[in-house]
């Protein structure tokens, strides 16, 4: 059964659509300062739309052959991408990144034709509070833009793994917004499903608020999974990174 959130033709929720106390919020959200978001400051991305990031000069030791990681002269360990259509380059800090690569990782296949499934774990995504947390979620962004593009060779499904009492680990909805425009065509054509596992009510409203900036196409490969055990009877679970504290 896919419990999706949809919109009303006129692009206003329509409460009917919803479950009583789907939207709800827990004693503990009322005063979640994240939850406050000034949807007319939103910009609406068409699926075309593309996002140019910055270039870095680096001052770089030795010759880089393609896929290598390189190191500057400060020790700052770099790795470059070439994602888009038109190809564009990025350049990721991957020293700044080194405790939170775990949040991507690839967690076998699924189906007769060996689907990828690409897991995503939000309890390994840094503290909003941290010193440089926009650097670190910039390059955090061209990672996870640039690695989906190498990790998937045709078909996909993307497992979300909810950290439910991390909070301030949550991705803002201009990431979330942006992530999905960026990514190749290719990618969003080839994506299966969705599936958000754990779901809390801020997760909920969060993906409610960014219906307007997806397709409908997406609304419909995506679904909530209550549980670990439900998610085993969607696909195959036994190569799939768990995290302790879902586990």
């Amino acid at each position: 059964c896919l419990h999706v959130l949809f919109f009303s033709s006129g692009g206003s929720l329509a409460s009917e659509d919803f479950a009583p106390g789907f939207l709800s919020p827990s004693p503990e959200d009322d005063d979640d300062p994240r939850l406050d978001l000034d949807l007319d400051a939103m910009e609406t991305p068409s699926d075309s739309e593309s996002l140019h990031f910055p270039n870095y000069d680096l001052d770089l030791e030795g010759e880089r052959s393609e896929g290598e990681d390189v190191v500057d002269s400060n020790g700052t360990r770099w790795r470059c991408f070439s994602t888009g259509d038109p190809p564009q380059e990025s350049r990721v800090n991957m020293t700044v990144l080194e405790p939170f690569l775990r949040v991507l990782s690839h967690g076998g296949y699924h189906g007769d034709g060996m689907d990828d499934i690409v897991v995503f774990s939000s309890c390994y995504l840094p503290e909003n509070h941290l010193e440089n947390y926009q650097y670190v979620m910039d390059n955090l962004f061209r990672f996870v833009v640039g690695t989906l593009e190498l990790m998937v060779a045709e078909n996909y499904v993307i497992v979300y793994l909810c950290s439910g009492s991390q909070k301030d680990k949550l991705p803002g909805i201009g990431w979330l917004r942006d992530w999905y425009t960026t990514i190749d065509r290719r990618l969003r054509k080839n994506l299966k499903g969705f599936y958000v596992v754990h779901p809390t009510w801020y997760i909920k409203a969060l993906i409610t608020i960014i219906k307007p900036f997806i397709s409908s196409k997406f609304s419909r490969k995506l679904q909530f999974v209550d549980s670990l055990q439900e998610l085993s009877q969607l696909i195959p679970t036994e190569h799939v990174q768990i995290p302790e504290e879902l586990d």
